[in-house]
């Protein structure tokens, strides 16, 4: 990488504190705000959220052109893209972000979830601790693969999200170099369908100097972190865990399976001198719930967080054990999923009871069958005011359906 004279003073004075963090946690909290390297050692609990990156961007010194318009490559944008490999395909649907927050730049990533060319709008899903520091959300820019320096920044605004899940959404407007690119919006996988071994491509921006991939393996596919939230409260995250190589940076930024495809939203990382390659991403499906619940309550409004209908039931896992598919040879794990408590504000207490199973949840029509138990409060994001949902469950051996309506006075806010 070429670096200016000020570009290169810029790197040294923020490695300069970076190793002055290092020894001292007294000085400038901000740069390792959430369960980052130093974070993790003063909270003791091994975990990095490999997130923010304060090296400046890792963005070239490159003087934008007159009245601030672009210059484009003369291919920028114009050539077909069909041919390209699904791995080719995830760099495009992947973005560095850059947030300043009054203070040194930090580096994060993101990846495109919708996208309208001819508009040059566009909604990025990333990490709530990329953009939020010490109750700000910053309002940050955002870099396409290729296009990682100063005159094709493209300015993206806070639409909402949700601190437990680490989940927030940014929206870009009226993107000239949006429109004039070969972005694309990136494919969701059905995260319950990943297994153990399964090919895992992390594509982010790794310390702040731009996309780059790292290849691995899914390890772990669903399992409960424990870590410092954005705000430095503990939360209670489901992740899946990789080998891939995931570093400070990635955050936000995609974890892909081998068609290209969004397994998860990568998170954090474990680290530690007797700790390797235990990197987090935030499952698909999940993701993608808060992501749609996001822009439907929040976007236009002044609304900030996920919304989400509470039924007045609590489930666990009664039973827990291992799937085995005999026509795939796949394995899985697999919860039987009980109600485990009946509030006494449920509308539908005189249909259901504390011991029964739930089999499935539908939601206008769209089935999902519970095979592990957080899928009953994944699956009600999907659910809005004047919906009709439908449990099936089973109680003494027998099997019924228990119908309702949403209401606005189930809605509750998503921390």
């Amino acid at each position: 990488m070429k670096f200016t004279r000020k570009g290169l003073l810029k790197l040294i004075v923020s490695l300069s504190l970076v190793l002055c963090l290092t020894l001292s946690m007294s000085s400038c909290a901000f740069e390792f705000s959430f369960g980052d390297i130093m974070n993790e050692i003063q909270n003791g609990d091994g975990q990095d959220n490999g997130g923010h990156n304060n090296n400046g961007g890792g963005q070239n010194n490159i003087t934008p052109t007159p009245g601030g318009t672009p210059n484009f490559y003369p291919d920028s944008g114009s050539a077909s893209t069909e041919n390209l490999s699904a791995e080719n395909r995830t760099l495009l649907s992947t973005v560095s972000i850059i947030c300043d927050f009054g203070l040194s730049p930090s580096a994060g990533s993101g990846v495109i979830y919708s996208i309208d060319k001819e508009k040059g709008d566009a909604y990025i899903v990333t990490n709530y601790h990329v953009i939020y520091y010490n109750g700000m959300f910053d309002a940050c820019n955002i870099y396409l693969y290729g296009m990682e320096n100063e005159q094709y920044a493209i300015p993206a605004t806070f639409v909402g999200g949700s601190l437990t899940n680490d989940i927030a959404v940014l929206k870009v407007t009226g993107s000239t170099v949006l429109k004039n690119s070969y972005a694309a919006a990136a494919p969701f996988a059905d995260s319950e369908k990943v297994r153990v071994f399964d090919t895992a491509i992390a594509v982010g921006n790794p310390e702040g100097f731009g996309m780059s991939a790292t290849k691995g393996i899914i390890s772990v596919e669903s399992e409960t972190l424990s870590i410092s939230g954005a705000d430095g409260s503990m939360i209670n995250l489901r992740v899946m865990r990789t080998d891939a190589a995931i570093n400070l940076g990635n955050s936000g930024g995609g974890l892909y399976n081998e068609n290209g495809e969004i397994i998860g939203i990568v998170c954090a990382k474990r680290i530690g001198e007797d700790v390797d390659n235990f990197g987090y991403a935030i499952p698909a499906n999940l993701a993608k719930n808060l992501i749609n619940n996001i822009i439907d309550y929040c976007n236009g409004t002044t609304a900030t967080k996920a919304q989400r209908p509470l039924i007045g039931i609590t489930v666990t896992a009664s039973a827990q054990g291992v799937i085995v598919d005999p026509e795939t040879g796949e394995i899985s794990q697999g919860h039987i999923t009980s109600i485990s408590e009946v509030s006494a504000s449920c509308k539908i207490s005189d249909k259901i009871a504390a011991g029964d199973i739930i089999n499935s949840v539908t939601i206008n029509g769209t089935k999902t069958v519970i095979q592990r138990f957080y899928q009953v409060p994944d699956t009600m994001l999907n659910a809005r005011v004047g919906d009709t949902v439908i449990l099936n469950v089973t109680r003494g051996g027998a099997s019924f359906d228990v119908s309702f309506t949403i209401t606005e006075d189930m809605i509750t806010s998503v921390s």
